[in-house]
Protein backbone atom coordinates (compact mmCIF):
# COMPACT_ATOMS: atom_id res chain seq x y z
CA UNK A 1 0.00 0.00 0.00
CA UNK A 2 1.16 3.54 -0.75
CA UNK A 3 2.12 5.98 1.95
CA UNK A 4 -0.49 8.39 3.23
CA UNK A 5 0.15 12.00 2.24
CA UNK A 6 1.58 14.18 4.99
CA UNK A 7 -0.16 17.24 6.40
CA UNK A 8 2.25 19.47 4.47
CA UNK A 9 1.44 17.65 1.23
CA UNK A 10 -2.26 18.13 1.92
CA UNK A 11 -1.64 21.81 2.65
CA UNK A 12 0.28 22.46 -0.57
CA UNK A 13 -2.28 20.52 -2.61
CA UNK A 14 -5.02 22.66 -1.06
CA UNK A 15 -3.15 25.94 -1.71
CA UNK A 16 -2.59 24.99 -5.34
CA UNK A 17 -6.29 24.24 -5.67
CA UNK A 18 -7.27 27.55 -4.04
CA UNK A 19 -5.24 29.63 -6.50
CA UNK A 20 -6.41 27.51 -9.41
CA UNK A 21 -10.00 28.24 -8.38
CA UNK A 22 -9.23 31.98 -8.47
CA UNK A 23 -8.60 31.63 -12.20
CA UNK A 24 -11.27 29.02 -12.92
CA UNK A 25 -14.38 29.10 -10.77
CA UNK A 26 -15.31 25.57 -11.83
CA UNK A 27 -12.32 24.35 -9.78
CA UNK A 28 -13.65 25.94 -6.60
CA UNK A 29 -15.91 23.05 -5.41
CA UNK A 30 -12.89 20.73 -5.43
CA UNK A 31 -10.88 23.33 -3.50
CA UNK A 32 -13.64 23.58 -0.90
CA UNK A 33 -13.65 19.80 -0.60
CA UNK A 34 -9.91 19.77 0.13
CA UNK A 35 -10.39 22.68 2.52
CA UNK A 36 -13.08 20.75 4.40
CA UNK A 37 -10.87 17.69 4.79
CA UNK A 38 -7.78 19.67 5.79
CA UNK A 39 -9.46 21.93 8.37
CA UNK A 40 -12.31 19.68 9.51
CA UNK A 41 -14.88 22.29 8.44
CA UNK A 42 -18.26 20.81 7.55
CA UNK A 43 -20.25 22.10 4.54
CA UNK A 44 -18.03 25.08 3.72
CA UNK A 45 -19.67 27.85 1.69
CA UNK A 46 -17.98 30.47 -0.48
CA UNK A 47 -20.16 33.46 -1.29
CA UNK A 48 -19.66 36.52 -3.49
CA UNK A 49 -22.24 39.08 -2.39
CA UNK A 50 -23.11 41.91 -4.77
CA UNK A 51 -23.74 44.95 -2.59
CA UNK A 52 -25.18 47.04 -5.39
CA UNK A 53 -27.71 44.38 -6.43
CA UNK A 54 -28.33 43.15 -2.89
CA UNK A 55 -27.98 39.51 -3.86
CA UNK A 56 -25.47 36.72 -4.26
CA UNK A 57 -23.37 36.96 -7.41
CA UNK A 58 -21.84 33.53 -6.88
CA UNK A 59 -22.35 30.75 -4.38
CA UNK A 60 -20.10 27.70 -4.10
CA UNK A 61 -20.16 24.54 -2.01
CA UNK A 62 -18.16 21.33 -2.41
CA UNK A 63 -21.10 20.10 -4.50
CA UNK A 64 -20.98 22.81 -7.16
CA UNK A 65 -21.26 26.45 -8.19
CA UNK A 66 -24.51 28.37 -8.29
CA UNK A 67 -25.39 31.55 -10.14
CA UNK A 68 -26.97 34.61 -8.55
CA UNK A 69 -30.44 33.23 -9.24
CA UNK A 70 -29.76 29.81 -7.77
CA UNK A 71 -27.23 30.55 -5.05
CA UNK A 72 -28.22 29.19 -1.67
CA UNK A 73 -27.13 31.70 0.96
CA UNK A 74 -26.98 30.40 4.54
CA UNK A 75 -28.61 32.87 6.91
CA UNK A 76 -25.42 33.65 8.89
CA UNK A 77 -23.65 34.62 5.68
CA UNK A 78 -26.61 36.66 4.46
CA UNK A 79 -26.64 38.61 7.73
CA UNK A 80 -22.88 39.07 7.70
CA UNK A 81 -22.94 40.31 4.11
CA UNK A 82 -25.36 43.07 5.08
CA UNK A 83 -23.16 44.31 7.91
CA UNK A 84 -20.39 46.86 7.45
CA UNK A 85 -16.80 45.78 7.81
CA UNK A 86 -16.58 47.24 11.32
CA UNK A 87 -18.87 44.43 12.50
CA UNK A 88 -15.71 42.33 12.55
CA UNK A 89 -13.78 44.74 14.72
CA UNK A 90 -12.26 41.82 16.56
CA UNK A 91 -10.61 40.56 13.36
CA UNK A 92 -7.21 41.46 12.05
CA UNK A 93 -6.22 42.42 8.49
CA UNK A 94 -4.52 39.74 6.45
CA UNK A 95 -4.15 41.13 2.94
CA UNK A 96 -2.32 43.70 0.91
CA UNK A 97 -1.88 47.20 2.25
CA UNK A 98 -5.13 49.15 2.18
CA UNK A 99 -7.30 46.09 1.40
CA UNK A 100 -10.45 45.40 3.41
CA UNK A 101 -9.63 41.77 4.06
CA UNK A 102 -10.27 40.02 7.37
CA UNK A 103 -9.49 36.72 9.02
CA UNK A 104 -10.61 36.00 12.60
CA UNK A 105 -7.87 35.94 15.17
CA UNK A 106 -6.58 32.44 15.97
CA UNK A 107 -8.63 30.90 13.14
CA UNK A 108 -11.97 31.20 14.92
CA UNK A 109 -14.97 29.04 14.05
CA UNK A 110 -16.35 29.63 10.54
CA UNK A 111 -19.92 29.11 11.68
CA UNK A 112 -20.50 32.89 11.86
CA UNK A 113 -18.70 33.49 8.60
CA UNK A 114 -15.40 35.09 7.64
CA UNK A 115 -15.16 38.22 5.50
CA UNK A 116 -12.38 37.55 2.99
CA UNK A 117 -12.81 40.71 0.91
CA UNK A 118 -14.90 43.83 1.35
CA UNK A 119 -15.15 46.67 -1.18
CA UNK A 120 -17.78 49.25 -2.04
CA UNK A 121 -19.27 46.87 -4.61
CA UNK A 122 -18.69 43.33 -3.43
CA UNK A 123 -18.19 41.30 -0.27
CA UNK A 124 -16.62 37.83 -0.38
CA UNK A 125 -17.55 35.62 2.54
CA UNK A 126 -16.70 32.15 3.71
CA UNK A 127 -18.68 30.08 6.16
CA UNK A 128 -19.22 26.56 7.40
CA UNK A 129 -20.08 24.52 10.43
CA UNK A 130 -17.52 23.63 13.08
CA UNK A 131 -15.75 20.32 12.99
CA UNK A 132 -17.97 17.32 13.61
CA UNK A 133 -17.29 14.16 15.57
CA UNK A 134 -14.78 11.54 14.56
CA UNK A 135 -15.98 8.26 12.98
CA UNK A 136 -16.21 6.71 16.45
CA UNK A 137 -18.69 9.40 17.53
CA UNK A 138 -16.31 11.22 19.86
CA UNK A 139 -14.99 14.73 19.44
CA UNK A 140 -11.32 15.49 19.22
CA UNK A 141 -9.40 16.64 22.22
CA UNK A 142 -8.48 20.22 22.94
CA UNK A 143 -5.22 19.60 21.07
CA UNK A 144 -7.22 18.48 18.02
CA UNK A 145 -9.39 21.59 18.13
CA UNK A 146 -6.29 23.76 18.46
CA UNK A 147 -4.77 22.01 15.46
CA UNK A 148 -7.88 22.76 13.38
CA UNK A 149 -7.78 26.42 14.42
CA UNK A 150 -4.10 26.55 13.48
CA UNK A 151 -4.86 25.09 10.07
CA UNK A 152 -7.65 27.60 9.51
CA UNK A 153 -5.34 30.47 10.37
CA UNK A 154 -2.77 29.05 7.96
CA UNK A 155 -5.16 28.62 5.03
CA UNK A 156 -7.56 31.57 5.24
CA UNK A 157 -5.01 34.23 4.21
CA UNK A 158 -4.57 32.31 0.96
CA UNK A 159 -8.33 32.26 0.43
CA UNK A 160 -8.38 36.04 0.97
CA UNK A 161 -5.57 36.59 -1.52
CA UNK A 162 -7.25 34.30 -4.04
CA UNK A 163 -10.53 36.18 -3.55
CA UNK A 164 -8.81 39.44 -4.49
CA UNK A 165 -7.32 37.78 -7.56
CA UNK A 166 -10.68 36.33 -8.54
CA UNK A 167 -12.49 39.65 -8.26
CA UNK A 168 -9.78 41.44 -10.22
CA UNK A 169 -10.08 38.86 -12.99
CA UNK A 170 -13.86 39.27 -12.98
CA UNK A 171 -13.52 43.05 -13.20
CA UNK A 172 -11.13 42.79 -16.13
CA UNK A 173 -13.40 40.28 -17.87
CA UNK A 174 -16.36 42.57 -17.31
CA UNK A 175 -14.51 45.57 -18.70
CA UNK A 176 -13.44 43.57 -21.74
CA UNK A 177 -17.01 42.39 -22.33
CA UNK A 178 -18.30 45.96 -22.08
CA UNK A 179 -15.62 47.18 -24.47
CA UNK A 180 -16.49 44.54 -27.05
CA UNK A 181 -20.18 45.28 -26.64
CA UNK A 182 -19.43 48.95 -27.28
CA UNK A 183 -17.55 48.09 -30.48
CA UNK A 184 -20.55 46.10 -31.66
CA UNK A 185 -22.71 49.22 -31.44
CA UNK A 186 -20.54 51.10 -33.96
CA UNK A 187 -21.89 51.49 -37.46
CA UNK A 188 -18.58 50.65 -39.07
CA UNK A 189 -16.44 47.54 -39.00
CA UNK A 190 -13.50 47.02 -36.64
CA UNK A 191 -10.99 44.20 -37.10
CA UNK A 192 -7.70 43.44 -35.36
CA UNK A 193 -5.28 41.55 -37.58
CA UNK A 194 -1.91 39.90 -37.21
CA UNK A 195 0.76 40.28 -39.88
CA UNK A 196 -0.41 37.02 -41.50
CA UNK A 197 -3.96 38.49 -41.67
CA UNK A 198 -5.22 36.22 -38.93
CA UNK A 199 -8.21 37.89 -37.28
CA UNK A 200 -7.94 38.27 -33.52
CA UNK A 201 -11.16 40.29 -33.25
CA UNK A 202 -13.98 41.47 -35.52
CA UNK A 203 -17.10 43.34 -34.48
CA UNK A 204 -20.58 42.61 -35.77
CA UNK A 205 -20.46 45.08 -38.67
CA UNK A 206 -17.08 43.80 -39.93
CA UNK A 207 -18.33 40.21 -39.92
CA UNK A 208 -21.55 41.20 -41.71
CA UNK A 209 -19.67 43.21 -44.36
CA UNK A 210 -17.27 40.37 -45.10
CA UNK A 211 -20.11 37.85 -45.33
CA UNK A 212 -22.09 40.06 -47.73
CA UNK A 213 -19.14 40.92 -49.98
CA UNK A 214 -17.98 38.23 -52.40
CA UNK A 215 -14.68 40.12 -52.87
CA UNK A 216 -13.70 39.49 -49.23
CA UNK A 217 -13.53 36.29 -47.21
CA UNK A 218 -12.77 35.01 -43.74
CA UNK A 219 -11.52 31.42 -43.96
CA UNK A 220 -10.35 29.56 -40.85
CA UNK A 221 -9.89 32.83 -39.03
CA UNK A 222 -7.78 34.42 -41.80
CA UNK A 223 -9.00 37.55 -43.60
CA UNK A 224 -8.21 37.92 -47.28
CA UNK A 225 -9.40 39.51 -50.50
CA UNK A 226 -10.22 37.22 -53.40
CA UNK A 227 -8.79 39.64 -55.95
CA UNK A 228 -4.95 39.43 -55.95
CA UNK A 229 -4.50 43.19 -56.41
CA UNK A 230 -6.77 44.03 -53.48
CA UNK A 231 -5.15 41.37 -51.33
CA UNK A 232 -1.70 42.74 -52.13
CA UNK A 233 -2.83 46.26 -51.22
CA UNK A 234 -4.14 45.08 -47.87
CA UNK A 235 -0.91 43.19 -47.23
CA UNK A 236 1.22 46.27 -47.92
CA UNK A 237 -0.86 48.43 -45.59
CA UNK A 238 -0.66 45.84 -42.82
CA UNK A 239 3.10 45.57 -43.25
CA UNK A 240 3.46 49.34 -43.08
CA UNK A 241 1.28 49.56 -39.97
CA UNK A 242 3.31 46.91 -38.16
CA UNK A 243 6.71 48.46 -38.74
CA UNK A 244 8.40 49.35 -35.41
CA UNK A 245 8.77 53.01 -36.33
CA UNK A 246 5.95 53.67 -38.75
CA UNK A 247 5.83 57.33 -37.74
CA UNK A 248 2.37 58.28 -38.99
CA UNK A 249 -0.90 57.72 -37.12
CA UNK A 250 -2.30 55.67 -40.02
CA UNK A 251 -0.72 53.28 -42.49
CA UNK A 252 -3.11 54.23 -45.25
CA UNK A 253 -6.56 53.70 -46.70
CA UNK A 254 -8.36 52.99 -49.91
CA UNK A 255 -11.92 53.01 -51.19
CA UNK A 256 -13.10 49.44 -51.64
CA UNK A 257 -16.01 48.76 -54.00
CA UNK A 258 -18.06 45.84 -52.71
CA UNK A 259 -19.56 43.16 -54.92
CA UNK A 260 -22.83 45.07 -54.58
CA UNK A 261 -21.26 48.22 -56.00
CA UNK A 262 -21.16 50.13 -52.70
CA UNK A 263 -18.04 52.17 -51.87
CA UNK A 264 -16.61 51.25 -48.47
CA UNK A 265 -13.55 53.06 -47.12
CA UNK A 266 -11.03 50.74 -45.46
CA UNK A 267 -8.48 52.31 -43.12
CA UNK A 268 -5.49 50.50 -41.59
CA UNK A 269 -4.04 51.81 -38.34
CA UNK A 270 -1.10 50.67 -36.21
CA UNK A 271 -2.26 49.17 -32.94
CA UNK A 272 0.13 49.86 -30.07
CA UNK A 273 -0.69 49.26 -26.42
CA UNK A 274 0.15 51.94 -23.87
CA UNK A 275 1.00 49.20 -21.38
CA UNK A 276 3.15 46.06 -21.72
CA UNK A 277 1.22 43.01 -22.86
CA UNK A 278 1.96 39.33 -22.37
CA UNK A 279 1.59 36.21 -24.43
CA UNK A 280 0.54 36.24 -28.09
CA UNK A 281 -0.57 39.88 -27.77
CA UNK A 282 3.11 40.84 -27.85
CA UNK A 283 3.01 40.30 -31.61
CA UNK A 284 2.54 43.34 -33.88
CA UNK A 285 -1.07 44.04 -34.74
CA UNK A 286 -3.01 46.44 -36.91
CA UNK A 287 -6.57 47.72 -36.68
CA UNK A 288 -8.68 47.77 -39.82
CA UNK A 289 -11.66 50.14 -39.93
CA UNK A 290 -14.27 49.36 -42.55
CA UNK A 291 -16.58 52.34 -42.98
CA UNK A 292 -20.31 51.96 -43.32
CA UNK A 293 -20.91 53.98 -46.48
CA UNK A 294 -24.68 53.93 -45.96
CA UNK A 295 -24.44 55.78 -42.65
CA UNK A 296 -21.79 58.13 -44.00
CA UNK A 297 -24.07 59.16 -46.87
CA UNK A 298 -26.24 61.13 -44.44
CA UNK A 299 -23.31 63.32 -43.39
CA UNK A 300 -24.43 66.89 -43.99
CA UNK A 301 -23.00 70.36 -43.71
CA UNK A 302 -24.50 70.92 -40.26
CA UNK A 303 -22.15 68.30 -38.80
CA UNK A 304 -19.07 69.88 -40.34
CA UNK A 305 -20.17 73.39 -39.43
CA UNK A 306 -20.80 72.48 -35.80
CA UNK A 307 -17.52 70.61 -35.42
CA UNK A 308 -15.08 72.61 -37.53
CA UNK A 309 -16.79 75.84 -38.53
CA UNK A 310 -16.74 75.04 -42.25
CA UNK A 311 -18.72 77.24 -44.62
CA UNK A 312 -21.53 75.73 -46.66
CA UNK A 313 -19.36 75.51 -49.78
CA UNK A 314 -16.44 74.02 -47.83
CA UNK A 315 -18.78 71.45 -46.31
CA UNK A 316 -20.05 70.40 -49.74
CA UNK A 317 -16.50 70.01 -51.02
CA UNK A 318 -15.54 67.95 -47.95
CA UNK A 319 -18.59 65.70 -48.32
CA UNK A 320 -17.81 65.06 -51.99
CA UNK A 321 -14.21 64.22 -51.09
CA UNK A 322 -15.49 61.75 -48.50
CA UNK A 323 -17.67 60.16 -51.20
CA UNK A 324 -14.60 59.53 -53.35
CA UNK A 325 -14.99 62.35 -55.89
CA UNK A 326 -11.87 63.73 -57.57
CA UNK A 327 -10.90 67.41 -57.64
CA UNK A 328 -12.12 67.83 -61.25
CA UNK A 329 -15.39 66.03 -60.50
CA UNK A 330 -16.04 68.35 -57.57
CA UNK A 331 -15.31 71.38 -59.76
CA UNK A 332 -17.83 70.21 -62.35
CA UNK A 333 -20.52 69.42 -59.80
CA UNK A 334 -20.12 72.72 -57.95
CA UNK A 335 -19.64 74.82 -61.11
CA UNK A 336 -16.32 76.26 -59.95
CA UNK A 337 -12.77 76.06 -61.23
CA UNK A 338 -10.29 73.41 -60.02
CA UNK A 339 -8.24 76.23 -58.51
CA UNK A 340 -11.21 77.28 -56.34
CA UNK A 341 -11.65 73.70 -55.20
CA UNK A 342 -7.97 73.58 -54.20
CA UNK A 343 -8.42 76.76 -52.15
CA UNK A 344 -11.46 75.24 -50.40
CA UNK A 345 -9.51 72.04 -49.66
CA UNK A 346 -6.60 74.08 -48.25
CA UNK A 347 -8.99 75.89 -45.87
CA UNK A 348 -10.75 72.64 -44.94
CA UNK A 349 -7.44 70.99 -44.01
CA UNK A 350 -6.52 73.98 -41.86
CA UNK A 351 -9.87 74.05 -40.03
CA UNK A 352 -9.98 70.29 -39.43
CA UNK A 353 -6.34 70.04 -38.32
CA UNK A 354 -5.43 67.57 -41.06
CA UNK A 355 -2.49 67.85 -43.44
CA UNK A 356 -3.41 65.70 -46.43
CA UNK A 357 -6.59 64.80 -48.27
CA UNK A 358 -6.20 61.16 -47.20
CA UNK A 359 -6.20 62.20 -43.53
CA UNK A 360 -9.25 64.37 -44.12
CA UNK A 361 -11.16 61.50 -45.78
CA UNK A 362 -10.33 59.17 -42.88
CA UNK A 363 -11.58 61.76 -40.42
CA UNK A 364 -14.82 62.37 -42.30
CA UNK A 365 -15.65 58.67 -42.49
CA UNK A 366 -15.45 58.40 -38.70
CA UNK A 367 -17.76 61.34 -37.98
CA UNK A 368 -21.37 60.90 -36.85
CA UNK A 369 -24.10 61.36 -39.40
CA UNK A 370 -26.15 63.72 -37.23
CA UNK A 371 -25.83 67.39 -36.48
CA UNK A 372 -24.20 68.23 -33.15
CA UNK A 373 -25.19 71.29 -31.20
CA UNK A 374 -22.39 73.68 -30.40
CA UNK A 375 -22.24 74.47 -26.71
CA UNK A 376 -22.21 78.23 -26.22
CA UNK A 377 -20.60 79.37 -22.98
CA UNK A 378 -22.68 82.02 -21.27
CA UNK A 379 -20.74 85.09 -20.21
Amino acid sequence: MGEQPSADEDFHRLIDSIYESALDVTAMPAALGLFSRYTGTESPHYLVWDKLAGQARLGVTPHGCFSAQGAYVPEPLRVLASRPARALADAHACGAQGASCYVPAHGADLERGVRLLDTSEVCVLMGGAGAGPRPDGRFDSADGAARRRSRLARVLPHWARAARMQQRNMELSGLAALGLAGLDTLDFGVMVLQADMRVRYANVWAEALVQADSHLALDNGVFHAREPALHATLGRLLERAMQPHGGGPAAGSWMHITSGGQPVPIIVLPLVSRQPVEGPWQLPFAMVLMGNSESRSVLDSAVLTSLFGLSRKESLVAIRLAAGATLNEIAEREFVSPHTVRVHIRDILRKTGTHRQSELVRLLHLLPGVALERVVRQS
